[in-house]
């Protein structure tokens, strides 16, 4: 497949540049194809978490293989994707940085990916597991420090927002590093153990995803007036003290629910500001414009829920059915980064949607749309009085439309793409 490394025109639609070496090209595509096909691993794993309840005998226990899939999910689809994306949006951070650095990230989020993958599911959290998932928060600090290096003069709107989400990924580390030293002094379980997971979840999904993203978004809108200075300042503001929120759980305190609630306001406002720009975005097809608005539908439902759970009797809700908890979790990972990331990937690269794809797609929808429901309503039983019945049944059958839709997306997108590279990299 042939490669361009000519500089072409500036894209009618993001205004972007490129002058990428064809080892970088190459690269940012192969972690592409991999991307895809870890999204149809990770969904697998999570068919089989569905299916525990109808397995009489079988050697992994449902708790390990769920730390597989959390882990694999973060370390082998959002991680490797969004490198690709800012291999791909970012063509001067791309170039400036030299190919061995991005080889090497490239290659420890993937070994780590995979070393989790096998390793957790079969032993849980011991020297394996926890050896792999070091080398990918290492491979984050890596990804922090050359793209730092090579932007800390670049007053660029989505460069600051790049730059904020490097930051938000590092400071999430304390979570897992903590937790070794909370269980040798006896806490497993505790409140604290607790807290330091929610620590690394927070700033992972409301730190990196969403400022990587928005950076993405920003870098889409060069050009155009904007209010992305607003929705910086805004969500700076916001990230460290909408921590609050994450451990409402405990009962710390109604000065932690107003200060959640104060940070989830302003992140409401931010977003407000999102829903105002996207508008000034121009699309080569209604399809991708379509996943882009659920996407922002989603990433707007996930704060409107951040909101609420600043309330006591919603936050006591939320403690106590942990279907509401992998609901939202869902709702950001599925609904928000895999919509946003796949939307822009049919955009910049311009990918002829066809009637194959757009059934993935729909199928997608419907096993997201079902499950979420399923899930709500289940952990809503307690306070409505209505169960549903046949529960692990339903949510098993509709769970297994995910493989079936990634996998048709990892063939029509990631692998058997109608672009080559050169008509690629000439639509950005």
């Amino acid at each position: 497949m042939h490669i361009s490394t000519e500089r072409p025109a500036a894209s009618a639609y993001f205004h972007i540049t490129i002058s990428q070496p064809a080892a970088v090209a190459g690269l940012q595509k192969q972690l592409l194809r991999l991307s895809f096909l870890n999204l149809f691993l990770v969904s697998c794993m999570g068919l089989l978490l569905r299916s525990f309840p109808f397995l009489s005998s079988f050697p992994l226990q449902y708790k390990n293989v769920l730390h597989g899939h959390s882990h694999f999910a973060f370390g082998g689809w959002v991680m490797p994707i969004l490198l690709a994306l800012i291999l791909k949006i970012f063509p001067d951070i791309a170039q400036k940085v030299a190919y061995k650095h991005w080889r090497n990230i490239v290659l420890m989020l993937l070994i780590s990916a995979y070393g989790m993958l096998l390793s957790f599911p079969v032993q849980g959290y011991a020297a394996v597991s926890i050896f792999f998932s070091t080398i990918s928060v290492f491979a984050g600090f890596y990804l922090a420090i050359v793209i730092w290096k090579v932007t800390q003069h670049n007053t660029d709107i989505a460069v600051k927002f790049l730059r904020a989400g490097l930051v938000y990924l590092v400071l999430s580390s304390i979570g897992p590093f903590a937790t070794g030293p909370i269980m040798a002094m006896g806490y497993t379980g505790s409140p604290l153990y607790h807290n330091a997971i929610y620590f690394y979840l927070h700033f992972q999904y409301n730190g990196w995803f969403v400022f990587a993203l928005l950076a993405v978004l920003y870098k889409m809108l060069s050009g155009k007036e904007h209010h992305g200075k607003r929705v910086f300042v805004l969500f700076n503001i916001a990230c460290v003290p909408a921590f609050a929120l994450s451990v409402l759980w405990n009962e710390p305190g109604i000065v932690f629910n107003i200060i959640g609630g104060v940070a989830a306001l302003l992140q409401v406002a931010g977003v407000v500001y999102i829903v105002k720009d996207i508008a000034l975005l121009q699309w080569h097809n209604r399809f991708s414009q379509s996943l882009f608005t659920l996407a922002i539908i989603a990433f707007a439902v996930k704060n409107i829920l951040q909101l609420a759970s600043a309330f006591p009797v919603v936050a006591h809700m939320a403690a106590a059915y942990r279907n509401f908890v992998i609901a939202y979790l869902h709702l950001v990972l599925l609904g928000f980064v895999s919509l946003f990331a796949i939307s822009v990937i049919l955009q910049v690269y311009q990918f002829t949607v066809s009637r194959f794809i757009r059934i993935c797609f729909y199928v997608f929808l419907l096993a997201f749309i079902t499950t979420e429901l399923l899930l709500v309503l289940n952990a809503s039983e307690v306070i409505t009085g209505f169960p549903i019945p046949h529960f692990a049944g339903l949510i098993l059958f509709f769970t297994s439309f995910f493989p079936v839709a990634f996998m048709g997306l990892f063939k029509g997108i990631g692998f058997h793409s109608k672009t080559t590279v050169s008509a690629a990299l000439a639509s950005v």
